[in-house]
This record gives C-alpha cells, structure tokens and sequence, in this order.
C-alpha cells in the first residue's frame, strides 16, 4: 500500500476532468460540417481545428514538460490546467480562424501537458498489479465524453453555439482547478522523476521503443479516420443524417467497452500482446469497411466495431509506457502523448489530401496502414513478446 492513496473524489475529479479535455479535443468532430458553413470554409479546412490541437501537443507538450521537470508535478498540472481555461477563453473570443487556429494550438499545448501529468500522477498512487484498469478508470472520462458529449453537442448544436459548448466546459475546469488546489495530494518520488539525464536513459529500452512507434502509427490511422468520421457517414450514408446524434452515442458506448475491456486485458494476458491483438483486429475491420457495401446494416455494424478495436487498443499503449518505464518518466510518459498527437494530426492532414483530392471514402485506409506497419514491426520485435 503507498502511505497517499487518491480518495474516489479525486479519482472522479481526474476522470471529469479526462472527459472535459477529451471534449474539448473532440467537439468538432461531431459537427465539422455545421462548423464549416459558420465559417464559409470547407470541410477539409475546418480539419485544421484538429490538426493544430493535435500538433500543439505533439511539439509543445515535450518542451513544457522539460522545462518545468524541477517543478513539483500538482503544482505544474494545475499550471497547466490553468494555461488551458486561459486558452479556451481566447477561442471563445478568436476574431478570425488564423487566431483560433492559434489559439486552438496553444490550447493543445496547455490541455496535453495537463493530460500528461494528470496520468502520471493518478498511475504514481496506483499498484502495479491493477494500473491497467486503473489508468481505464481515468481514461474512461475520454470515453464518456465520446457517449454523451460530443453527440449531445451535435444534437443541441441547432441551439447552442460551438463558442457556448466550450463556455460550458471553461466552468468544469475552474471546479476541477478549484478542487485540486484544496485536495489534491503532492506526487512522490519526484527527485528521482525529474532527473533529466536518468529519464533519458529510457530511450535504450525496446519496450519504450516499441510503445513509442506503436503510439505514433495507430493514431495516424485513427486520427485519420475518427476525425471525419461524421462527414464519413453523411456522405455514405445522408439518409442517416436525422439520427447521426444517436449514432454517435452508440459509437461512444463502443468506445467505452472497449477501453474497459482493454483495461482488463492488460492486467490479464499483458499490454504487449492485446497491443498487438487490437491493432490486427482494427486492420481486419478497415479493410472490410473500405471493401463491403456501403449499406446501413453492414457499415454502421463494422464502424461500431472498428471503434471497439481501437479503444481496446489505445490504453494498451497508455499502459505500457508507465510499465516500462515503471511510472518514474514524466518525460517518457510526455513523449507518449506526443506520439499519440503527432499520430493524429499527421492522419488528419493525409485524410484532408485524400478529401480533396481523391474521395473521403479512402481515409479508411490509414488506419488499415498503421495497423500493418505495427503488426511489421512487432515481428522485428520477437523478444519484445516474449519477455
């Protein structure tokens, strides 16, 4: 037992707050096509309100965290919470898209460093034995905002503007900020966390490798997928259009079973293996999609799915670097993240090309793409799934 466990208030403190940066990262999936008409942009365009968060975190995140690593890390986290409400503030106010763009970037920075010390810190009180369904609990917040949030915001985006959801989340984040000041504990093992020269030592590990470029090719499928997905359907599919909000909330549902079920197999059989089980389930599913008919009955079926499948798969990585690095790298932990937002912003960026210059239909391909590269790799690996 560690002599500070985080009560269940904090823990779902932890998970509010996973959800409100999850929404905030995933508003504008839901309503990309409602975003560009407001905006007189296209589609395509519109993309780069995701690309920019996405690439804030991949470059910035790593930098932050290296130049505050001194810092005490509840003190650097609500920094960071903080920096994010200020960041969202500016979106809500942006004059212009090349501001918000701005402004979005900074909030990918800000949102993702918080992200990355919020795991760090609820995985330091976690044993080693339950961190698997430990860090799903945490991760669960991104999976409910898939199942309420983002199809509500579709839903009442007829009411409410884009501007008024975030407003909405500005006030969970100040409760949670206000609420980590007054509660929440100080991390343990700093010193030995923030030794710079130690952290890099980690790179030698081929676990840490392996985790990294897994991380890096299996959100570039996914970004380049989830990201528009909506618009995926309704061009497929219009006819749904009219309930595209409750499909959304199926698809969110899946997302939780698979990340609750993903936590469990990685407690069970180990995060290597159900990494790579995930990851060739997802290929198998995409390449279905790209080639079955684009019916109702066989499409909707195989995207629930393929969702599934990559929340099985994604807390796989998540669990994985705090294993390998046995939870004392906030740099490695970092650099995680970053993968997973590089993954995604590159993905999003080839979706876009492959939008406008050949059909949206193709974007299924890149998830098909990572997941053949990882399986690749992971046969050059072979001691990595024998250890």
């Amino acid at each position: 037992m560690k002599k500070n466990q985080l009560t269940t208030r904090t823990q779902s403190v932890f998970i509010l707050m996973a959800f409100v940066l999850a929404m905030s990262a995933m508003l504008f999936n839901g309503i990309l096509d409602k975003v560009a008409d407001q905006l007189s942009i296209s589609i395509a365009e519109t993309g780069l309100l995701n690309s920019f968060y996405a690439y804030g975190a991949a470059i910035g995140v790593p930098i932050v965290l290296i130049l505050f690593r001194k810092m005490e890390r509840t003190k650097a986290l609500k920094m960071m919470l903080f920096l994010t409400i200020l960041s969202t503030f500016w979106m809500i106010l942006a004059p212009n898209f090349i501001q918000l763009l701005m402004a979005r970037f900074l909030s990918g920075i800000a949102g993702n460093s918080y992200g990355v010390l919020a795991t760090a810190t609820v995985a330091g009180f976690s044993s080693k034995d339950k961190l698997g369904s430990t860090l799903a609990r945490l991760i669960m917040g991104a999976a409910l905002a898939l199942v309420i949030g983002v199809p509500l915001t579709r839903f009442l985006s007829e009411i409410f503007s884009w501007q008024t959801d975030f407003g909405f989340l500005i006030v969970l984040m100040l409760f949670s900020l206000l609420y980590f000041m007054r509660f929440l504990p100080k991390a343990e093992v700093e010193e030995k966390e923030n030794n710079f020269l130690e952290e890099l030592r980690f790179f030698k590990l081929k676990d840490v490798q392996f985790v990294l470029l897994c991380m890096f090719l299996f959100f570039l499928g996914y970004g380049g997928f989830y990201t528009f997905l909506t618009p995926y359907v309704l061009e497929l599919l219009p006819s749904l259009a009219p309930i595209m909000s409750i499909l959304l909330v199926i698809i969110g549902i899946a997302s939780f079973s698979g990340n609750h079920v993903g936590g469990v197999y990685a407690d069970k059989i180990g995060y290597k293996k159900a990494l790579v089980l995930g990851s060739s389930l997802q290929g198998i599913i995409s390449i279905l999609i790209f080639l079955l008919p684009k019916e109702v009955f066989i499409l909707i079926p195989l995207i629930i799915l393929w969702q599934i499948a990559a929340w099985f798969t994604g807390i796989q990585m998540i669990t994985g670097m705090s294993v390998a690095t046995d939870n004392k790298s906030s740099l490695m932990l970092s650099l995680n993240g970053s993968a997973n937002q590089l993954g995604q912003a590159v993905g999003s960026s080839l979706s876009a090309f492959l939008i406008a210059n050949i059909h949206i239909s193709y974007t299924v391909l890149l998830p098909l793409m990572g997941s053949l590269m990882i399986f690749g790799f992971s046969l050059l690996y072979r001691n990595f799934m024998t250890k």
